[in-house]
């Protein structure tokens, strides 16, 4: 087959071919055991957990002991969690390079049809990430954080004191507050 894909016939009680569901080298599927940070997650995979890094997307660090939590990091696991919860059977889509410097499988992760590191970059905490050769998820991954933008969603979120446009909205909140300093006579060098 091309896409170096194997066919399975489906054949029901009557020997009668009914359909094929076409696999690809590079899918798997895994039942999620834990969340291990915003873009990373244990999966078990035939009898084994693996740890899997989803591709095309960095969400903001929550569990590296030699830095501290970024901002949203929590909210990106806690985020994380929810949207293949424990237990739940996913789909691993694979690019050109399977694993990264750390042993960890990189992937595609796909819930119900549905690209989680994509959803995970719609709801605003994970940034779009390129690094070559892998670039297979990276334009939905790139079309769903311009969608956070608008939305002010996740790290946009101006209501969030540690992103940028929180820190600016607080900033101009409290420039609009204090009364001014200096009336324009006083901005006059001194003789």
């Amino acid at each position: 087959m091309a896409g170096g894909g194997a066919a399975i016939w489906l054949m029901v009680a009557t020997g009668t071919a009914v359909g094929a569901v076409v696999l690809f080298d590079g899918e798997d599927t895994a039942v999620v055991e834990r969340v291990v940070d915003g873009d990373t997650l244990d999966v078990i995979r035939d009898g084994e957990t693996v740890r899997v890094r989803l591709l095309n997307v960095d969400t903001p660090e929550s569990v590296d002991p030699n830095r501290p939590e970024e901002c949203l990091g929590q909210g990106a696991s806690e985020y994380l969690t929810q949207l293949p919860p424990r237990g739940v059977e996913i789909e691993l889509q694979y690019d050109e390079q399977r694993a990264d410097r750390y042993d960890r499988e990189l992937a595609g992760v796909f819930l119900g049809g549905d690209l989680v590191n994509a959803e995970i970059a719609r709801a605003g905490y994970g940034v779009p990430l390129l690094i070559e050769p892998n670039d297979r998820f990276y334009a939905d991954v790139a079309d769903a954080w311009s969608e956070a933008e608008e939305a002010d969603a996740g790290l946009f979120d101006p209501l969030e004191h540690c992103t940028l446009e929180g820190q600016v909205a607080t900033t101009r909140t409290r420039a609009q507050r204090s009364p001014r300093r200096h009336s324009p006579e006083m901005r006059q060098p001194v003789r």
